[in-house]
């Protein structure tokens, strides 16, 4: 053991916090990554790896804890802190090169296993550096866990501004550099002779080249010119960057919202969304692809300041609804390249205002003078920009608008089915469009287009059914007046009207349609092929709609911020008939493969949890007390579900509410480490240690989760008008003091059990990172199938049924299995406050 003279108390702590600073910003980090190279939704993914490789740390050190035991305690924690240095960057750069492709074959098993592997390594690492700081620290064990949980919280706040000044791959690097900073501390924390071993090393071994070389390494990356940064993706979405790729882009930039590419300019036949058959083939425009995340686009036109460099903008389908007259005011949501504001302007709209999340687009129109001058979007007459979440800018606004514009926008600008199919998004929800329709005037126009596949109702049934929705929702009887659907090859464009169409407009819109070669699917004198939609149509409440829309074979019902998934239309039971075909194409193809990418990580991540945690630590509960394991695994799985279903669903609540995921996991880490740290050791001087404290407690939590289950929706929709600062402020407000409460439950547990027996709480520990892992999977499938309130309550029940299970383990401490040494190892482990 370490004599507490042995060590420098300032360094030490210092390094404590700097690794878990770095832990936290790699995480974080991560999920832009992931964004990137995969898809949205596996943010879960990221937390649930991080748990994995931490809790593996921890096993790792317990298997091998005589060994650890005689070495130096600085040494180890430098010589783990510097492996979390180098497996940072290492394992982004593995992930860069790997494939994760979704099928139903032996290598994508493989692929995604690796993916795993190359995520968990510096949490491993860093597992390591953390359990033995906590355990083995001739400091008070609370001392030395509040400085872990400062530099946790602060790694959360710091990785927001961090993405929005280098890159991703950079900001990796440099949390790199930051763990290796961590060495550096626990080599000065060291004693004289140790420090002299240290010095002894190969200088490649220690921590001091190491974080030069990754400081250099990071500003070489953030530096270099576009295309050759030496740390990039090699494979993007499984698409090798190379031609058309990054590598022949002209612009890159990231920020915590995205990576955004932009191509050559070149001249070429307009992109459009919905082209009209009538225009010309030899239409040539000068354009620039800006390619978002590696898969979603947008296109910058040239505009010279004449009205023909811009006229095929007409023959686009999602430009219908301007062919109306009295549109004088018109808002667009999502700027991007700029197309729907020059659209406007190209048809007669003499006040335009546009709201872009995405700061980055703003910036090319505005501050880059190549793109400012290409677009010339600055010099449209009465054009205003708002850098906003449109859902809380217009929720906020006192402005009315005769028409609002949303064309192929999603809340984080990738189209692609499969990108989203498993993410939740606040724009296309009941509450989102009851926000955008307060903005228009009473005779004003909601126009939206989405993805159209001939005989199948897919994107375009669901944006129908949420137009139905929400004129019911306004107090609308009867909707069909009020709704005008056209469609040209692969995307449908729907005209919603607050008061009932015009004859004059309808024979406009008709016209309209007729003259561009286009076709109706909707109108209020022509019912839908679909007998599906002319039922959805005719619903005259939301909850007959919800019945009609829960079709048999796809799932069309009203998305509402509780169940905020509008891309996902396969039900999990319905993916054994998607599987046979019997679904047919279009939205289905994207939702069977993103579901069964789900359905493929539970796998892996029961596998890996089995192999790594519970199969190395089953001798740990050997020879002990039957009703101990088996109230104490039931009670750490308890725990372990229940904290991870609280925290999928309050991530998933706040992403719709703050308006992007990132702000979403910054803000849900930072207060629930935080507060839950805070509760933890609280525990140490109020401890649960009666069966009238563990009911109050039990009561507390479970009150607290009701509580929040019934009221956050209202409070959240109430609020949705404030600014960014109020919402994170409110939420801080909301999780923060369930984290504190919910921060009792493992030290409380690892008490109980250690007043039977003391050698099996490896056991226990890992059984609640186990769960953990697996909850942060079965979290998001509940949401989708049954409602992010379900999975608040479903954590509710699992610490109702804590209670009873704490009391017998109460009772159990009377009858210890046999007598523990005071010195023994596993007393040391399991009195650090994990989790």
């Amino acid at each position: 053991m370490t004599s507490p003279n042995s060590l420098r108390r300032l360094p030490f702590l210092s390094a404590v916090f700097l690794i878990t600073f770095s832990i936290l910003i790699f995480q974080i980090a991560q999920t832009r990554i992931l964004s990137v190279i995969t898809w949205y939704h596996l943010a879960f993914f990221a937390i649930s790896v991080a748990m994995l490789g931490m809790t593996v740390g921890a096993v790792w050190l317990y298997l091998w804890r005589e060994r650890f035991e005689r070495s130096s305690l600085a040494v180890i924690l430098s010589n783990f802190a510097l492996a979390t240095a180098l497996a940072m960057p290492a394992s982004v750069m593995v992930q860069f090169c790997l494939v994760t492709p979704v099928s139903l074959s032996l290598t994508t098993v493989v692929s995604w296993s690796l993916l795993l592997i190359a995520m968990a390594a510096p949490y491993v690492f860093s597992g390591v550096v953390v359990s033995l700081a906590l355990t083995r620290s001739p400091f008070p064990t609370g001392l030395v866990y509040g400085v872990d949980l400062l530099g946790a919280a602060l790694g959360c706040v710091a990785v927001l501004g961090l993405l929005n000044v280098v890159d991703g791959p950079t900001s990796i690097v440099l949390s790199g550099a930051i763990s290796g900073l961590s060495a550096m501390a626990f080599a000065a924390s060291a004693s004289s002779e140790d420090q002299k071993r240290l010095k002894s090393r190969s200088w490649w071994r220690r921590p001091a080249p190491v974080v030069i070389a990754l400081i250099a390494f990071a500003l070489l990356n953030s530096l270099a010119p576009v295309g050759t940064h030496p740390m990039r993706p090699i494979l993007v979405k499984n698409n090798v960057e190379g031609a058309g790729g990054a590598d022949d882009a002209v612009y890159e930039r990231w920020n915590s919202y995205s990576r955004i590419v932009a191509m050559p300019s070149y001249i070429q036949f307009p992109t459009m969304w919905g082209a009209s058959p009538k225009l010309p083939s030899d239409t040539r425009v000068s354009e620039i692809d800006l390619n978002i995340d590696g898969m979603a686009g947008t296109a910058m036109f040239h505009y010279d300041g004449t009205r023909d460099s811009i006229s095929f903008l007409q023959y686009d389908l999602v430009n219908l609804a301007y062919r109306l007259p009295g549109i004088h005011k018109s808002a667009v949501i999502g700027v991007g390249g700029g197309r729907d504001l020059m659209s406007a302007h190209l048809l007669g709209v003499s006040d335009i205002t546009g709201v872009e999340l995405n700061p980055i687009f703003i910036e090319l129109h505005t501050r880059e003078p190549f793109y400012s001058t290409f677009s010339n979007l600055m010099t449209l007459p009465n054009l205003k920009l708002h850098v906003d979440d449109a859902r809380s800018w217009f929720a906020s606004t006192t402005e009315k608008f005769d028409l609002v514009q949303m064309s192929m926008i999603d809340t984080w600008a990738a189209t692609g089915a499969g990108a989203f199919s498993l993410s939740e998004n606040g724009l296309y929800t009941l509450e989102g469009w009851r926000a955008f329709l307060k903005a228009i005037n009473d005779h004003g126009i909601f126009t939206v287009s989405r993805w159209y596949a001939p005989d199948d109702v897919n994107e375009t049934g669901r944006m129908i059914g949420l137009a139905t929705g929400a004129l019911l929702d306004a107090g609308v009887k009867d909707v069909r007046p009020h709704l005008f659907v056209a469609r040209a090859e692969h995307i449908a464009t729907l005209v919603l009207s607050k008061s009932p169409f015009t004859e004059e407009q309808l024979r406009t819109l008709n016209d309209a349609v007729l003259d561009l070669g286009f076709r109706v699917l909707l109108a209020p004198n022509q019912p839908p092929e679909s007998q599906l939609l002319a039922a959805i149509t005719e619903s005259r409440d939301l909850i007959a709609l919800d019945r009609t829309a829960d079709a048999p074979y796809l799932d069309l019902r009203v998305p509402t911020d509780n169940r905020p998934f509008f891309f996902n239309q396969l039900r999990f039971s319905d993916i054994p008939n998607a599987l046979l075909g019997h679904l047919g194409f279009g939205v289905v193809a994207g939702n069977l493969w993103a579901s069964l990418g789900l359905i493929l990580i539970l796998f892996i991540s029961i596998v890996a949890v089995t192999a790594t945690i519970l199969v190395p630590l089953r001798g740990a509960v050997r020879e002990c007390l039957r009703p101990l394991i088996v109230f104490g695994s039931l009670y750490f799985s308890l725990i372990g579900m229940g904290f991870m279903l609280t925290e999928i669903a309050l991530l998933q609540r706040f992403s719709v509410y703050l308006g992007h995921p990132i702000y979403s996991l910054g803000v849900c880490l930072f207060s629930l480490i935080l507060a839950s740290g805070l509760g933890s050791l609280t525990s140490e001087q109020l401890k649960l240690d009666a069966r009238g404290k563990l009911l109050g407690w039990g009561s507390i939590v479970v009150g607290y989760l009701v509580v929040l289950e019934q009221s956050l929706p209202g409070v959240l929709e109430s609020t949705t008008n404030r600014e960014r600062l109020v919402r994170i402020t409110i939420s801080l407000t909301a999780i923060m003091p369930l984290g504190f409460v919910l921060g009792f439950a493992f030290p409380t547990g690892m008490r109980l059990v250690e007043e039977v027996d003391r050698h099996p709480t490896p056991w226990f520990w890992g059984i609640n990172g186990a769960t953990g892992v697996l909850a942060s999977v079965a979290g998001l499938m509940f949401s989708m199938s049954l409602g992010i309130n379900v999975t608040l309550l479903m954590s509710a029940a699992c610490y109702l049924l804590l209670v009873p299970t704490s009391i017998v383990l109460l009772q159990l401490g009377t009858t210890p299995c046999f007598e523990v040494k005071d010195d023994d190892e596993s007393k040391r482990f399991a009195s650090a406050p994990f989790g």
